[in-house]
């Protein structure tokens, strides 16, 4: 009865290890804020949603030298984040002339751009199980 007990008990335990994914923390540092107007929006993507856009995590935060996201519960894996300063609180990026940015943005691995948005491969980065820091600066 005893030998049963304990092999049901472990069961029970290795079940509820199954079923629980490892979340990770994945903190965003925004630097080169020239004016702290508006909120910076924060958009992190997987490989599949990083040309539809389609995030998978985000949020947003007011824009200042120092401005910080901490997102939890993310699973471990390849991401890449797109983020932009909304300066005038009107919920886009606002283009100029042949669809420049006219409001700051930036990219994780803080990639350059030339002709577009960055390949997610240049952007991408490694979120494991002890979490990650993407410290960004604003174009």
């Amino acid at each position: 009865m005893n030998r049963i007990l304990k092999s049901t008990a472990a069961v029970l335990i290795c079940a509820g290890l199954v079923g629980h994914a490892a979340a990770a923390e994945l903190t965003v540092r925004v630097e080169g804020v020239k004016k702290a107007a508006g909120t910076i929006h924060i958009a992190v993507f997987d490989e599949a949603g990083w040309s539809a856009n389609t995030a998978v995590a985000g949020g947003t935060v007011t824009a200042g030298e120092g401005a910080e996201l901490i997102l939890t519960d993310l699973a471990p894996g390849t991401y890449g984040i797109k983020l932009y300063q909304d300066a005038d609180e009107n919920g886009k990026l606002n283009l100029g002339l042949l669809g420049i940015p006219s409001e700051p943005y930036g990219f994780s691995n803080d990639v350059s751009v030339r002709t577009g948005p960055p390949r997610f491969g240049k952007a991408s980065f490694e979120v494991t199980e002890a979490g990650a820091v993407q410290t960004i600066t604003l174009n």
